[in-house]
């Protein structure tokens, strides 16, 4: 899972515009990352007072609660919902790269607004900006619903944290009657994925790498592990 390896724990940053965004769409990789030896750092841009739950605060202990199930930290902002702008958003990630330096960004996939959430699509696009100008990997994680302009090129198979991914997602008990929080509407989308790549089971989670890098010894364990197989062949 690690592909960025330099001999030090790697620091994944996830950015959204609400609490429940990083687990619908990621909870899986996460926890992965997470059990590989990642830091999880999952910043929310708003306090959800448009949510469905009238209690203050409500989102943010539910983001908490998922975020010990995939082994995230959480940091919270209150950017107003649905009028925020790019250049709030450019000033929050970079405070927050500055601080943590993340080796990998993800965040909303950008789309027109008729399809998506305004919000996701100023977060994307902000974000975007950041991660080009620094030069930090980013990939862009699925839309709940409505995946026009979304082109996965990456794919992870999180059967294995299914459940976690399930658990996680329950955490989030205010926002339980939207359809895409639904239990058979989490499972059908992540073997919707398992589809696309041909799989006849398992889960999956798809990105959409914008950019990507990798260092020279990434190179050289793939290449140590091609001379192990060619040994092991050999050697039958």
């Amino acid at each position: 899972m690690n592909t960025y390896l330099n001999g030090s724990p790697q620091t994944v940053l996830t950015i959204y515009a609400h609490a429940d965004d990083e687990v619908l769409p990621a909870a899986g990789t996460l926890r992965l990352m997470s059990q590989a030896g990642w830091n999880i750092r999952c910043l929310i841009l708003t306090e959800g007072h448009l949510s469905s739950s009238s209690i203050k605060g409500t989102r943010h202990q539910e983001a908490e609660d998922a975020g010990k199930i995939i082994g995230a930290n959480y940091e919270f902002y209150a950017l107003e919902e649905c009028v925020f702008s790019t250049q709030a958003v450019i000033k929050v990630t970079e405070d927050a790269i500055n601080r943590w330096q993340p080796d990998l960004i993800i965040t909303h996939a950008p789309q027109p607004e008729k399809y998506g959430h305004r919000d996701h699509e100023v977060c994307a696009i902000a974000v975007s900006n950041v991660a080009t100008r620094r030069n930090i990997p980013l990939w862009y994680s699925a839309p709940p619903v409505f995946l026009r302009g979304f082109e996965p090129n990456f794919f992870v198979d999180i059967t294995e944290v299914i459940e976690e991914k399930i658990a996680a997602i329950g955490c989030y008990e205010s926002e339980s009657s939207k359809a895409f929080m639904q239990l058979d509407a989490i499972l059908v989308l992540s073997r919707f994925w398992a589809r696309e790549l041909g799989q006849k089971d398992g889960y999956f989670e798809a990105f959409e790498i914008a950019r990507q890098w990798v260092n020279a010894s990434f190179f050289n364990a793939l290449s140590t592990q091609k001379k192990y197989l060619a040994n092991q062949i050999n050697s039958d």
